[in-house]
């Protein structure tokens, strides 16, 4: 190392020197922020900086630790931690914002909690308290101070055992977020909660036991609403809440949302996952929901046939359950964004696409087993060009995941040119992907070619478990140019080239004059097509 270098670093450690000491300068009070702004581990690591750092971030105003990260994992200390570092708190009279403990490997001990929860309730102010237990063995007897906290603005408990009785006075007065995690409770004891947190607007209620129904009806304050239930027999009533922006339901047959002739004006998300959908859900839906940007209809039950209209929804994602053939036509005049998804097999749905978006994009995803080798392929992709027609104003992703079942190679029956009804439509990316590396079918590539023009290709050369896809690997060396210079004897594919993924950068790079050989270090490859003008009749290879 030349001297320069070195007085260039000694110049950046006397630089970094004097920022430290300015650091070092401020008040304890600003200090104290800045720590908590930390998380609990990088904060610790502070004490290292200098003496008068050493003990600085025991003044922080959250204390935040998890058994999982590095460092607590097995470790029989954590319990022995908390205790001391509490005590810290409490002889130099700190008081704490917010309190969070994720506990996935210790055993409980329920003596510590109880000792210190009172304290962190009553003594030191806490705002934000978060008590999760991960060990289906662990079920903590939860003191009910902590439902008689006038400071407490957020609480989430998980796995906890809330120990609270009709008799027990709870007063929530502060509190704007709750979040209850497989816990058990009765209707009785979430009504008393409920009902003593005027000013809750963040509500979650997440696989808990016990309830049988939720009425949400008289709480004018909540904006967020998530529930996933443990039993799919209990009922949700919202009604009422004219405030409310987002709502998530899972795992529900009895939801009442839109039955009660009741609007959500501020309603912007709705999230049904497992929902089952009466038969008049979409009737009059706008009216019910006219600020409705985002809907998300998760393996819902009831969406074989349906009339979607909504001038307000902007994102629109469907997730189809197995054996379930969708039939929709959707008339979304400002949609920005479209996804499907199936993982059913061959089963495709029938779409009718209504909007005047000029700038939108829509993702297809499909899984799907290749058809027996006796049967014709035909409908298959001629119903998938069909579903393509429908969303062609859109700029398409279509993802084809394959679960092959024969080690032979199957030949695809794909008859002509489909009697030149059916015209390819443009795709932006196409994403296929084999499962299996020794199952491929070396034509699948020519039914896609027949139905779409894909703008990119993407193919991974290795597939599950990081072993070689034959498949990938087969349909890369035909896209690769022939001796004649002809690329799959494809009249109008003008070009190919051939782009690498910088996994570190994430960015794609281009690559000039690659073989197959050279590629088979890369794990991610894609091919940029550039076709003519005019879609000719192309031939088959």
């Amino acid at each position: 190392m030349n001297k320069r270098s070195v007085k260039r670093r000694s110049g950046d450690d006397d630089g970094s020197a004097i920022a430290m000491d300015r650091l070092s300068q401020l008040p304890q009070p600003i200090l104290h922020i800045i720590l908590s702004l930390l998380s609990q581990k990088d904060a610790i690591r502070t004490c290292v900086l200098s003496k008068s750092w050493r003990y600085l971030w025991h003044g922080r105003l959250n204390f935040e630790l998890s058994d999982h990260e590095q460092g607590f994992i097995r470790n029989k200390k954590v319990w022995s931690f908390i205790d001391k570092t509490l005590q810290r708190y409490l002889d130099q009279n700190f008081s704490l914002q917010k309190f969070k403990v994720d506990i996935y490997h210790q055993e409980l001990d329920s003596v510590l909690l109880q000792k210190w929860i009172p304290v962190l309730i009553m003594n030191m102010g806490v705002r934000s308290f978060s008590l999760s237990f991960h060990r289906s063995s662990i079920v903590f007897p939860l003191p009910l101070v902590v439902f008689q906290s006038e400071s407490l603005v957020e609480l989430h408990l998980q796995q906890c055992d809330l120990n609270i009785k009709s008799t027990d006075n709870v007063m929530l007065n502060n509190l704007q977020t709750l979040r209850l995690q497989e816990v058990k409770i009765t209707d009785e004891i979430f009504e008393k909660i409920i009902s003593s947190c005027p000013l809750v607007e963040n509500l979650d209620l997440l696989r808990c036991t016990g309830l049988k129904s939720i009425k949400l009806c008289k709480h004018h304050n909540i904006k967020d609403f998530g529930c996933s239930l443990y039993d799919e027999r209990t009922i949700i009533e919202v009604e009422n809440i004219q405030i409310l922006e987002s709502v998530r339901i899972q795992n529900c047959r009895n939801w009442f949302l839109c039955h009660r002739n009741t609007q959500f004006p501020h309603l912007k998300s709705l999230n049904l996952d497992s929902v089952k959908l009466p038969v008049k859900t979409f009737d009059n839906f706008s009216s019910f929901f006219p600020c409705l940007s985002e809907l998300v209809l998760d393996s819902c039950h009831g969406l074989k046939e349906f009339r979607l209209f909504s001038p307000s929804i902007k994102r629109l994602t469907i997730k189809m359950n197995p054996r379930k053939r969708m039939k929709a036509f959707i008339d979304t005049p400002n949609i920005l964004y479209f996804e499907y998804s199936d993982n059913d097999d061959g089963v495709l749905p029938s779409i009718k696409f209504k909007t005047t978006s000029n700038e939108w994009k829509s993702k297809i995803a499909l899984w799907t087993k290749m058809l027996h080798r006796d049967n014709d392929a035909t409908p298959w992709f001629l119903k998938l060009n069909k579903l393509l027609k429908a969303l062609s104003q859109s700029h398409i992703t279509l993802r084809i995941t394959l679960y092959l079942i024969y080690k032979v190679s199957q030949k695809l029956h794909i008859n002509g040119s489909y009697g030149g009804l059916y015209k390819p439509v443009v795709v932006e990316h196409l994403k296929i992907r084999g499962c299996h590396s020794s199952y491929f079918d070396p034509t699948l590539l020519n039914g896609f070619f027949r139905i779409c023009r894909p703008r990119f290709i993407h193919m991974n050369l290795y597939g599950e478990f990081g072993a070689k896809c034959d498949f990938a690997e087969y349909n890369i060396s035909k896209l690769l140019p022939d001796e004649t210079g002809c690329y799959f004897g494809l009249q109008d594919l003008e070009e190919v080239s051939i782009e690498i993924r910088d996994m570190k950068a994430k960015e794609w790079h281009c690559v000039k004059g690659t073989s197959l050989p050279a590629l088979r270090s890369q794990h991610k490859i894609r091919f940029r097509l550039t076709w003519k003008e005019q879609l000719s009749k192309f031939l088959l290879s």
